[in-house]
C-alpha cells in the first residue's frame, strides 16, 4: 500500500465521485515532499477516503484519479482496462483499418497515458514527467506484445531529443510505416511526425469529405501530410492544393497523393503562410478546410485563441465561393464547442457571409472521453455551406 496521503483543503468529494479525473494543486492541502510521480491514497476535507491517485510533484495538475476502490490499484487492474479498451476498439478496426488509438489517457480510466497503433508497431506516448514517472512502460509494452496486439512497440519522446523514439519491445522496425485508414493509405513516419506520427482523432471526419468532394475545387489549410487533400480526391475533386508552411509536410502530403493512386495533375502543393496566401488575390474555391495547430494552450490564452481563430476563420470565409463549403476545426481543448460556436458566429459575420451547418463532430469513437469532463472532448469539426 501507497506510504504518500495526500488531503484536500477544498470540497471535491462530489467531483471525484462523479468521475472527474483531475485535482489541481491549489485545492491539496500542504505541499507533499515528493521528487518523483507515485501513487497516493487521497482523502477529503474531512480526512476520510476518497480515491486513489497518481501524485505529480512537477505540474499544477498534481493529482490523477486511478480508483474509487478501497484497495489500491496494482497492474493488474490496469491490465484489465487494457483489454476493456482494446475490445472496444474492435469497432473500428476492420480490414480497411488498421491504425488506430488503443489508449486515450484518462478516457480509458489510464490517466496520461496515451497508445497508438500504426498496423504492426504500438507507439507509447505520456502526458508529462509526472506520467512517464509513474507508468511502467516496459510492462505495458511487454502486455501489448504478449496480447498480440502488434509486433513492435516505441516510445515517442513528447520533446525533440536525438533518437525521438526508443524501443521498448518486440523486433526493431524502420521509421516509417504505411497506415491504413478505410482503405486510405498514409505514410507515417514516426520519429518525425506530428504527435505519435499521424492524427488519427480525424480520421471519421476525412472519410465525410471523401463523401462531400464530388466535383468540387477542394484547399486544404494547415495540411501537413495532406489527409484532408487525399480523401477529397478520393470523393472525386477535380482539383485539390495542400498548403502548409513546411516544406516537408508539402512533400509528405505529395507522396500519400501518389500513394493512393490519384492523378498528379489534380494536386497542387503549396508551401507558403496561409495568411499570406488568403491575403493575396487567389481564386475562390468551392470548399476549403481549415484545421490549424492548437491556438490555446492554457485557459490563460483562451481569449486570444478565440481571437486568432475569429481572424483566421473570416479571412478563409471570404476565399469561398457564393454557395460553396468551409469546414473548420480546432483541436484546442480549451476552446469549448459553445466557444466554436461564437467564433463561427463572429467570423461569419465580419466576412459578411451567412452558413447553414450541415455537420457537427469531434474526435473518432478510439478517443474516448469521461462523462463528466466535457474539456477533453477537445476536438472540434464544422460543416457548413455559405450563401
Amino acid at each position: 500500500m501507497s506510504k504518500l496521503q495526500i488531503q484536500l483543503h477544498r470540497n471535491l468529494r462530489r467531483t471525484v465521485l462523479r468521475g472527474h479525473p483531475w485535482i489541481y494543486r491549489d485545492a491539496v492541502a500542504g505541499n507533499p515532499k515528493v521528487a518523483q510521480a507515485q501513487l497516493c491514497q487521497l482523502n477529503d476535507v474531512k480526512n476520510e477516503f476518497l480515491a486513489w491517485a497518481y501524485y505529480d510533484p512537477h505540474s499544477p495538475l498534481c493529482l490523477r484519479i486511478l480508483s474509487l476502490d478501497k484497495k489500491p490499484p496494482t497492474f493488474e487492474t490496469y491490465e484489465s482496462r487494457f483489454a476493456l479498451a482494446l475490445e472496444i476498439r474492435r469497432a473500428v478496426l476492420s480490414a480497411d483499418t488498421n491504425s488506430y488509438r488503443l489508449f486515450n489517457g484518462e478516457g480509458d480510466l489510464l490517466p496520461g497515458l496515451v497508445c497508438d497503433v500504426y498496423d504492426k508497431v504500438a507507439v507509447l506516448q505520456f502526458d508529462g514527467q509526472g506520467s512517464n514517472e509513474f507508468w511502467d512502460k516496459k510492462r505495458i509494452a511487454d502486455w501489448l506484445i504478449k496480447e498480440n496486439v502488434v509486433t513492435t512497440v516505441i516510445e515517442k519522446l513528447r520533446r525533440h531529443t536525438e533518437g525521438g523514439i526508443i524501443l521498448l519491445a518486440g523486433v526493431p522496425c524502420e521509421n516509417e510505416v504505411v497506415a491504413t485508414e478505410h482503405g486510405v493509405k498514409f505514410l507515417v513516419n514516426l520519429e518525425k511526425g506530428q504527435k505519435t506520427g499521424f492524427f488519427l482523432d480525424q480520421r471519421e471526419n476525412r472519410n465525410y469529405i471523401r463523401s462531400v468532394s464530388k466535383g468540387k475545387s477542394v484547399l486544404n489549410l494547415f495540411s501537413y501530410s495532406g489527409g484532408f487533400s487525399v480523401y477529397a480526391g478520393l470523393g472525386g475533386a477535380v482539383k485539390v492544393a495542400s498548403l502548409d508552411i513546411a516544406e516537408g509536410a508539402i512533400d509528405l502530403a505529395t507522396q500519400n497523393w501518389a500513394l493512393n493512386g490519384l492523378n498528379p495533375e489534380k494536386h497542387t502543393g503549396l508551401c507558403v503562410d496561409v495568411f499570406e496566401y488568403l491575403n493575396s488575390p487567389h481564386d475562390a474555391w468551392d470548399h476549403i478546410i481549415v484545421d490549424p495547430p492548437s491556438m490555446g494552450h492554457s485557459e490563460e490564452h483562451r481569449d486570444r485563441a478565440k481571437t486568432k481563430y475569429i481572424e483566421l476563420f473570416a479571412a478563409v470565409a471570404k476565399k469561398v465561393k457564393p454557395g460553396g463549403q468551409l469546414s473548420v476545426s480546432s483541436c484546442s481543448s480549451h476552446v469549448s464547442f459553445s466557444d466554436f460556436n461564437e467564433i463561427i458566429e463572429e467570423s461569419l459575420s465580419q466576412a459578411k457571409r451567412r452558413g447553414r451547418i450541415l455537420r457537427v463532430s469531434g474526435q473518432g469513437p478510439d478517443h474516448p472521453f469521461p462523462h463528466s469532463a466535457h474539456e477533453l472532448r477537445y476536438l472540434k469539426f464544422v460543416h457548413i455551406v455559405l450563401n
